[in-house]
């Protein structure tokens, strides 16, 4: 371990511009990676990046109106899943929202109902009223046709037996007392978000409504608030200059690769669960709790994983927020992100000094 450290600490020692991509870690972790990033004046980026900045946009440009887990598990009587994110994201996601216990009293006298928009098959909870609303079309279209029925106006759709299936939704939703659009925005492009969010807007009008956008994998709501209350800024975030930098085209870690302006990547990926893919064209320290496949040249340093091997702060989507998260089977032998990133800044502070 400590030679692998210093062959790691004598690469970023020597890097013009360091990438610390995929950060799939914990708050600890995210925390080293900032901070030795800030050190070598190199790049912050989360392997959810993409979906992580759709959001923030449209929440900057038009504002939004988030429903918790909680309050959709126990209030909402009317919930639209948007797409196969959701779903592919998290498989259970439909028995968590439709748990079979009574829960909370709801507004209204509706009995609870599920639409899923742009789906195929599903396996819908028992109980609960559940219809597919698809065709031969795409997801972006379903959303503008759902919209324009919301607001009772002129749509062509040739397709009768889809136009009835999107007409009783919409009655549905301006029938219902608390509706909430279910989504996953790194499938969604923004004008489709936008429009979502047009529907919201005009719902509220008479009754409630609200999404629930689902949180990023691999810790990235963790990270992206992480990196904010650091340094001021979400991810992609360059520390290159005299006061960071954010830009989500420029600091994106495959265009800085590619494009030879990083020319050394930390990857990071220390949690449970699927990891991210990583991107080449670089020398590269890759800190993994799973069995890589590594490149020739790759320095590879076996970490634990967060949430099992060592406690972790991680952000829960269920309340919304950092909790920490105790391990499932504590492992002191393997070190944790931050333990490592720590030691290889503690070097490369001692090569400078030499």
């Amino acid at each position: 371990m400590d030679s692998t450290l210093e062959r790691a600490a004598e690469l970023l020692a020597r890097a013009r511009l360091p990438v610390f991509g995929g950060l799939f870690t914990d708050i600890e972790g995210a925390t080293a990676a900032i901070s030795l990033a800030e050190k070598l004046g190199g790049v912050i980026d989360h392997a959810a990046s993409t979906g992580l900045s759709r959001a923030a946009r449209v929440m900057r440009e038009t504002g939004v109106a988030p429903a918790s887990f909680g309050e959709v598990r126990n209030r909402a009587d009317t919930v639209v899943v948007i797409g196969e994110g959701p779903l592919a994201r998290d498989p259970d996601l439909l028995d968590k929202l439709f748990p079979g216990e009574p829960g909370l009293p709801r507004p209204g006298k509706n009995k609870r109902e599920l639409f899923l928009l742009g789906l195929d098959k599903a396996k819908t909870p028992k109980g609960v009223p559940a219809s597919v609303v698809n065709g031969k079309t795409s997801v972006p279209e379903l959303v503008a046709l759902l919209a324009a029925s919301v607001r009772e106006g002129r749509f062509d759709l040739r397709d009768k037996a889809l136009r009835d299936k999107i007409e009783k939704a919409a009655a549905r939703l301006r029938d219902s007392a608390f509706a909430v659009f279910v989504y996953d925005p790194a499938e969604l492009e923004e004008p489709v978000l936008h429009t979502v969010l047009e529907m919201v807007r005009h719902l509220v009008k008479t009754t409630r409504a609200a999404t629930m956008s689902l949180a990023a994998p691999g810790n990235g709501e963790g990270v992206n608030l992480c990196s904010t209350w650091t340094c001021g800024l979400p991810v992609r975030t360059s520390f290159a200059g005299k006061v960071p930098d954010n830009n989500m085209w420029a600091y994106e870690t495959e265009r800085l690769l590619k494009s030879g302006e990083a020319d050394a990547l930390v990857w990071i990926d220390a949690l449970d669960g699927e990891g991210a893919d990583r991107p080449k064209g670089a020398p590269a320290i890759v800190l993994t709790s799973k069995s890589a496949r590594s490149s020739r040249g790759d320095i590879v340093i076996d970490v634990g994983a967060a949430a099992s091997d060592h406690d972790a702060a991680l952000y829960l989507p269920p309340i919304a927020g950092i909790g920490v998260v105790k391990a499932r089977a504590a492992n002191k032998d393997k070190p944790s992100v931050a333990e490592v990133l720590a030691r290889i800044a503690e070097l490369i502070e001692a090569k400078r000094a030499a």
